[in-house]
């Protein structure tokens, strides 16, 4: 790892402590600049670290584990990697894996990936020899030191281990059972889609709580009207309260101020 990374998370983790990860998607071209500039800046906010998206939505952007690498050589804050099984069979998964431990990664996100039907691809194919819980399977094992086959990898890799969870799960049981799953697998820690209903969080966190791992709330401050009406119809795992809208309706030229504000109330 490069010496001057600012590895924090898996120490805050331990620890038990609040902290704060933003998501960061790589370009969709290749413009790197802007996004060490955004990294930067969300640096002198305070961010602890932050998380990189593997084409979300299906969407062609810049390699995340390239992005990820470029962000911690060039500002020193800690990138977490969404890792999708989406495009990649079970040797890349791997080599792809291996590539990013020796580059200085050493926190990903364990993730099927959104199907190219939702994107401009619909055309491609989705590989997915294993999903997410295969992929987490894998990853504990190059952490014991050796690949799906058994084969020695010559060393460790020493990867702190995310999946997803989902607190607006209809079935908050099945969506708890599917954790404990993923835990028993290897997972070290869980990351929420975002949630805009205070009252489901609550209930999910209750009963998440069994599993006994940390658990990251997704948030996302709302920008418009059409971006809350987006999020409710179009975001997979995602469920927006008749009340967020009529907020955000309701807020005319204000949109953005009170979407910070609704965020600001689930937080708290």
């Amino acid at each position: 790892p490069v010496s001057s990374v600012d590895y924090r998370f898996r120490s805050m983790l331990d620890r038990g402590e609040w902290l704060v990860s933003v998501e960061v998607d790589p370009p969709p071209s290749m413009n790197l600049e802007r996004g060490v500039e955004i990294v930067q800046q969300l640096r002198e906010a305070g961010v602890d670290c932050i998380d990189v998206g593997d084409s979300p939505m299906a969407t062609v952007r810049m390699n995340p584990v390239m992005f990820s690498v470029s962000i911690q050589q060039r500002t020193g804050v800690e990138s977490i990697v969404h890792f999708t099984s989406r495009d990649r069979n079970l040797m890349a998964i791997q080599s792809d894996l291996m590539g990013a431990h020796a580059m200085g990664i050493r926190a990903l996100i364990a993730l099927s990936g959104d199907p190219p039907s939702l994107g401009q691809y619909g055309n491609a194919s989705a590989v997915w020899d294993v999903r997410a819980e295969g992929l987490v399977e894998i990853v504990a094992g190059l952490n014991a030191g050796r690949d799906s086959a058994g084969n020695e990898v010559g060393a460790s890799t020493e990867f702190t281990i995310i999946t997803s969870a989902n607190p607006n799960a209809e079935d908050l049981d099945a969506e708890v059972a599917k954790m404990q799953a993923r835990a028993d697998n290897g997972a070290d820690c869980f990351f929420t889609q975002n949630s805009f209903d205070i009252a489901q969080t609550l209930r999910f966190l209750e009963k998440a709580s069994a599993v006994g791992k940390p658990i990251v709330l997704g948030v996302l401050p709302l920008a418009t009207q059409r971006n809350a009406e987006f999020m409710a119809t179009n975001v997979p795992g995602v469920t927006m309260p008749d009340d967020v809208l009529r907020r955000m309706s309701e807020s005319g030229d204000g949109a953005s101020e009170e979407g910070l504000t609704i965020a600001r109330e689930y937080i708290e």
